[in-house]
């Protein structure tokens, strides 16, 4: 990253929290797309032809990491010092690894159904629970960010990493089923 910028929500002039206001993210990027494009250098040194490159690259991934809901909280929580390495960190919440086991089990029942339309019905409804306990979840991690209880927080960033992983799962089982 350039180094006039001190993070990713400065780079785009926004402030440090969460959720972000996604409009000026999206209009601060093109612009900054659009002055620091590889091809406005294209006379230049090499060097600064470089620096053009690598920096336009900085901007794209600053974007895409605060594009996304989950990222953004995770590099947040980085920004405050938090570690949510999931190969460091071991989950303890028993509840939430009981209901992991619960969601998948659900799941591979849908998968295992023979009749097609109850099975299209029974995944339809599941992939509605699942987004209205993302959206619960993602709510917590908002409160948690905006109290600073980065316990609860990290907490709720393990609940939403594991729903992301079964949302990919529900839409491979929707491309089978529907032959996408």
């Amino acid at each position: 990253m350039n180094n006039l910028q001190k993070n990713y929500f400065d780079l785009f002039e926004l402030p440090i929290k969460l959720p972000l206001d996604r409009d000026k993210l999206a209009l601060c990027y093109q612009q900054l797309q659009r002055q620091y494009h590889p091809d406005n250098f294209a006379t230049s040194e090499e060097s600064a032809r470089l620096a053009m490159l690598q920096y336009s690259a900085d901007i794209n991934q600053a974007y895409q990491i605060l594009d996304n809901p989950l990222s953004s909280a995770q590099y947040l929580l980085a920004l405050n010092g938090i570690d949510i390495d999931p190969e460091k960190n071991i989950i303890n919440d028993h509840a939430f690894l009981i209901q992991q086991f619960e969601l998948r089990e659900q799941l591979d029942i849908i998968a295992n159904l023979r009749d097609l339309p109850e099975k299209e019905q029974q995944l339809t409804e599941f992939t509605s629970t699942i987004k209205n306990i993302w959206q619960e979840s993602y709510t917590l991690l908002l409160s948690a960010i905006a109290r600073s209880d980065w316990s609860l927080a990290t907490s709720q960033i393990n609940t939403l990493r594991f729903l992301e992983k079964l949302q990919q799962d529900i839409d491979i089982l929707e491309e089978k089923l529907f032959d996408f």
